[in-house]
């Protein structure tokens, strides 16, 4: 019988970042059942089925858009190569409709099946789109579990002065796409903020007191509640940040008075 390993999902987000913090916890942790939990598994499949009247809202945005006006600067001209109405939404699509399809593709070759030949090359891209997302959420046990980067970290891949690489593990990718689409429709939920100082990971606004961590003295952590970035912080860390970033705003605008000292811009 093959030794249980923990979920790699977001399920366990909060067991990973206490095991990885200098201090004890009592975080339950969720196992794999054998490589995502069950809760994971119907995750990945509500996201599925959300997707084509995501994309729908989305294809409204692109009806609804306005050309951008030219834009110049200093040292450049108006540009003539504006975005053209939907540009940005016909992109996103591109992104997730190609995504879902190359998926579908992958995980029949991988699997050693031959894609079902359906004659009529001009389908409907939403009549596509369901189609795809249908076979997929039938094979979604096999493409969570057994699929060849199925055991993937989640996590992006993080580089200093580089974006973030997102994961391609397809439960991760498939939340990453389905993520895409529920911000660009506005329909995500607005984070409280509760903290003066940005995070200092990612600069976000995002810093807040945590709702599950909490230390031996029952203080809590400080987290950055922005999905792509979760850092965490202890009170002593963030009290060590709050005055590194003040003392760095003091600098930024002593910089720009010349004529005044750092002890006159604090006061």
């Amino acid at each position: 019988m093959p030794t249980p390993t923990p979920c790699l999902g977001p399920c366990n987000t909060s067991w990973r970042r206490a095991e990885a913090a200098p201090y004890a916890h009592d975080i339950p942790v969720t196992w794999g059942d054998p490589v995502h939990c069950s809760g994971c598994l119907a995750r990945a499949d509500r996201h599925l089925a959300e997707l084509p009247e995501l994309c729908a809202a989305i294809t409204l945005e692109a009806v609804h858009g306005t050309r951008a006006p030219a834009t110049s600067s200093l040292h450049s001209a108006p540009t003539d190569t504006t975005p053209w109405p939907g540009q940005s939404a016909r992109l996103l699509l591109d992104l997730i409709v190609g995504g879902l399809a190359e998926l579908h593709e992958e995980t029949f070759r991988l699997r050693g099946w031959a894609l079902p030949d359906h004659g009529d090359r001009t389908e409907r891209e939403g009549a596509r789109l369901t189609r795809i997302v249908q076979a997929l959420r039938a094979q979604a046990p096999w493409i969570l579990q057994e699929h060849p980067l199925a055991a993937e970290s989640h996590q992006p891949l993080r580089e200093p002065g580089r974006a973030p690489v997102q994961s391609g593990n397809p439960a991760a990718t498939i939340a990453h796409w389905h993520h895409l689409a529920v911000r660009y429709t506005a329909r995500d939920e607005a984070r409280p903020v509760e903290r003066l100082a940005p995070c200092k990971r990612c600069g976000g606004p995002w810093l807040a007191e945590s709702r599950d961590l909490r230390l031996v003295d029952d203080r809590p952590y400080i987290e950055c509640r922005d999905e792509d970035c979760q850092a965490l912080l202890t009170q002593a860390e963030y009290d060590a940040w709050v005055v590194e970033f003040t003392a760095q705003e003091l600098a930024a605008l002593a910089d720009q008075e010349p004529g005044a000292t750092r002890e006159e811009t604090a006061a």
